[in-house]
């Protein structure tokens, strides 16, 4: 995925929460460390930071962390001059996936943040972090400085998978069918009513990423045509978890389930793994047809 292009999209709660943290605390100059599994768009939301404070007219600075050393690291940072303005802003400072620095280049990067701060690096940066690993458990494992820690952990914006935001994934097929149908000078695919509830359905373990590369894969393959289930890859029409071994019981979890919830995600679980063939559908969940078609009315589900 190009998160340098792509746009803040999606209307789900967990989604519109992030963006609303990312523009409050982008009227200051704190700190931000945006936390959030591979592929989620942390590159994005922390271009939208940017976009959004007063240090818009200056440089962003992408630092990418994963396997830098301690020498890349300072040629990296050296790239971070003094704002060309009266104001003693400098640029912003993206250090995508910090928690896979090596400790030589934490000190590197912790004394480069410490000279700015008495004005010795010029214009006083705005430091964006992003993590996909759990950053407090390396500082336990002492993999990561504590002082670097705590000087980054400022305001979190934590960005759910996309697993978590199932409404949003209809309206991002959409958006980047359009624009790499563009991009690609063909017709943007459609999809049928069953492969949108597979893609619903599909857990993106690649997440914002994944789905882009598999609308590009459409772009191409299908441009102008109706997508349906079988020209989804095997593993969107097989993108659930293993159900339990045969013989195994389930176990109610000592806090409870919502019984209702459960109900609907198994109906749409024995959907996607049909196609959308409400016979099949129901004889996988042992229940009749006609009580199936209730349930699925019950449920507002699209088959």
């Amino acid at each position: 995925m190009n998160e340098k292009t792509t746009k803040l999209l999606g209307t789900s709660a967990e989604f519109l929460r992030a963006v609303h943290t990312a523009r409050m605390v982008a009227a200051t100059d704190a700190n931000v460390l945006v936390l959030g599994e591979r592929g989620v768009g942390k590159e994005v939301i922390a271009r939208e930071i940017h976009a959004s404070s007063r240090r818009r007219e200056n440089p962003f600075l992408v630092v990418n962390c994963a396997g830098a050393s301690e020498q890349q690291l300072a040629e990296e940072l050296s790239g971070c001059s003094p704002a060309e303005s009266d104001t003693d802003t400098g640029c912003t400072l993206f250090l995508d996936e910090v928690g896979e620095l090596s400790l030589e280049a934490q000190a590197r990067l912790l004394n480069f943040l410490e000279a700015a701060e008495t004005g010795q690096a010029g214009g006083l940066p705005r430091v964006i972090a992003s993590s996909s690993v759990d950053l407090h458990a390396l500082v336990d494992r002492g993999q990561l400085r504590t002082d670097l820690f705590y000087r980054l952990y400022v305001v979190p914006v934590e960005v759910a998978p996309l697993r978590e935001r199932g409404g949003d994934i209809v309206l991002l097929l959409k958006q980047f069918s359009a624009e790499l149908a563009h991009l690609h000078g063909r017709k943007a695919p459609r999809y049928s009513v069953t492969a949108r509830n597979l893609l619903k359905a599909y857990h993106w373990p690649g997440n914002v990423r994944e789905l882009r590369n598999f609308c590009e894969r459409m772009v191409i393959l299908m441009a102008g045509k109706i997508v349906q289930p079988e020209n989804l890859p095997i593993e969107i029409r097989r993108g659930y978890e293993r159900m339990p071994e045969a013989g195994n019981r389930f176990v109610l979890p000592a806090e409870g389930i919502d019984l209702v919830a459960l109900e609907e995600d198994m109906i749409r679980q024995a959907l996607g793994l049909t196609g959308g063939n409400r016979s099949k559908a129901a004889r996988l969940l042992r229940i009749t047809r006609d009580t199936l078609l209730y349930r699925i009315q019950k449920y507002a589900i699209d088959a």
